[in-house]
């Protein structure tokens, strides 16, 4: 049966108890399906040395406080990959990643090729199985390296996924995808769906998608726990594979009711699942679990030709107080799933 959580828009809510540093160190990946190296930041539970910086500051992000390769706490810690949504990238999700560290979890977020920022390409994003093959080599990654196999817990690892990223969670964790429920979908949807809309724009016909590998599975048996965000491709999962995933499961969205698009609403995934947990966050959107914008941020958009709201919410409260209720939900739901066991 779904667990359905309220999140209450006051102060009330305690923040999760931090009991590290948050240390910082890029590292590359040469996964086997990829042409070329992906790199990947790991954000870790760590001393107070290394060197103090803002990590993810740009002319449009404010960025947030992390040290750059601190040393490691020298015990073992959950692991806990982390995808970025189409056009994002590792370090704009640093307000999570860094607060993760600091409650006990080592994360591990690749920026995915042909899908990050400076890099999203529509046409490669659609073969969102290549991403779901980028979490196994990531993990195959750390577990051959000793600088990380002796902090990681090879039987505590999870996966967030946010936007494309839910998606990449999903198959990672086991869920199948339908390409023909995909393309129904978007046929229904009559150019209403930013998606769909986004991936046509792209030069993206979907008849010409590899229908085999879309649907294929990319279950990664070493994933213990899954949180999806928005997931994209929220329309074209096979229900039975959702039933059969087996392991803790959360749904995230951001937004409530009408104001959540159709193609990301995850309460009707979460109802497909045994047992998952399912929340929203009242006065979001989508593009609030990005970083915190500078206040000039709007404008920094307007000079990239940039459209979408990415430095707005869907009302009065600050974006910083709604990373605060999602890092709440699911430092929660981390804790009595990884943390522990």
């Amino acid at each position: 049966m779904i667990q359905v959580f309220s999140i209450l828009l006051t102060p009330l809510i305690a923040s999760p108890a931090q009991a590290y540093e948050a240390g910082t160190r890029w590292i590359t990946v040469v996964p086997a399906h990829r042409d070329q190296p992906e790199n990947v930041l790991i954000t870790y539970p760590a001393l107070k040395d290394g060197t103090a910086y803002t990590l993810g500051a740009d002319e449009l992000w404010t960025g947030v406080p992390a040290r750059r390769e601190a040393t490691p706490v020298a015990e073992k810690f959950p692991l806990v990959i982390l995808s970025h949504g189409s056009g994002g990238n590792a370090a704009s999700l640093g307000w999570l990643s860094t607060a993760l560290a600091r409650n006990g979890f080592i994360v591990a977020a690749p920026n995915h090729l042909h899908s990050t920022s400076g890099d999203s390409i529509p046409v490669e994003s659609i073969e969102v199985w290549e991403r779901a093959k980028d979490i196994s080599a990531l993990i195959d990654r750390l577990a051959e390296d000793t600088s990380w196999n002796t902090l990681i817990d090879p039987d505590r690892i999870g996966v967030i996924g946010f936007s494309l990223g839910g998606t990449t969670a999903m198959l990672s964790a086991g869920a199948r995808a339908s390409l023909s429920d995909f393309a129904a979908y978007c046929a229904s949807a009559e150019g209403k769906d930013g998606g769909c809309n986004w991936f046509m724009r792209g030069g993206v016909d979907l008849a010409k998608v590899d229908e085999t590998a879309f649907n294929g599975s990319y279950r990664d048996g070493r994933i213990h726990a899954l949180v999806a965000v928005d997931p994209g491709f929220a329309k074209a999962f096979q229900p039975e594979s959702l039933k059969t995933l087996g392991i803790p499961t959360f749904f995230l969205n951001l937004g409530t009711g009408e104001a959540v698009e159709p193609g990301v609403r995850a309460e009707t995934l979460a109802r497909n699942v045994p047992g998952a947990g399912f929340a929203a966050i009242p006065k979001a959107i989508h593009f609030t679990f990005l970083g915190v914008c500078n206040p000039d941020g709007a404008e920094v958009l307007k000079r990239y030709g940039e459209d979408d709201p990415v430095c707005s919410d869907g009302g009065d409260v600050p974006r910083s107080e709604l990373h605060r209720q999602i890092l709440f939900t699911v430092t929660a739901f981390l804790r009595k799933t990884l943390l522990e066991r």
